[in-house]
């Protein structure tokens, strides 16, 4: 494999492994801190550092909700090499191992993705979007919704208890709108 796409299947799993464990504990995920919201951001922090630890010195921090954003080896300045033996000595902090979650707890995440899509057209946003086949919601602007109106994050703020690990909160998305210029 080339580097990106092992650096891409990491990042992936890592992203994976940590929306599962937050989304798998109990169905509904609460916005403030609780041990299911916390328990994959946890994990994703020791994760971070250890990387960094071990060579990989430009390891971004997780998001609120644990996700890990996805960096090149470029962006990362790191080979291969150093990359993969960094992971496999950080993997056993992880949920899971860092393996996928299983498919009863992607089950669980899809449903709560389909509760909130329907929460967020029930607080006035029509065309929000529904998971696709993956069991992931799209991204809200390829149907030309903007995250950052204040429609849409009341919505969101009010859903917050079905939004899916992997969605942002209105935090997470106005620091990355913030750092991306939109």
């Amino acid at each position: 494999m080339t580097a990106r796409i092992v650096l891409a299947v990491s990042a992936a799993a890592l992203a994976v492994a940590a929306a599962g464990c937050r989304g798998a504990r109990n169905g509904a995920v609460a916005q403030t801190g609780s041990t299911s919201a916390t328990g994959g951001a946890t994990a994703a922090i020791g994760f971070s550092r250890c990387m960094r630890a071990h060579g990989v010195s430009r390891f971004p921090d997780p998001a609120t909700g644990g996700a890990i954003p996805k960096k090149s080896l470029d962006e990362l300045g790191v080979s291969s090499s150093r990359y993969t033996s960094a992971q496999s000595a950080c993997r056993s902090l992880l949920p899971n191992g860092g393996r996928p979650p299983d498919q009863a707890a992607r089950r669980r995440v899809t449903a709560l993705a389909v509760r909130f899509a329907q929460c967020v057209r029930a607080h006035g946003v029509p065309g929000f979007p529904d998971p696709a086949s993956d069991g992931r919601i799209p991204d809200p602007g390829s149907v030309g919704i903007d995250q950052g109106t204040p429609k849409f994050q009341a919505a969101n703020q009010a859903c917050g208890a079905y939004r899916p690990p992997y969605f942002p909160s209105n935090a997470d998305y106005d620091a990355w709108a913030r750092t991306h210029g939109s």
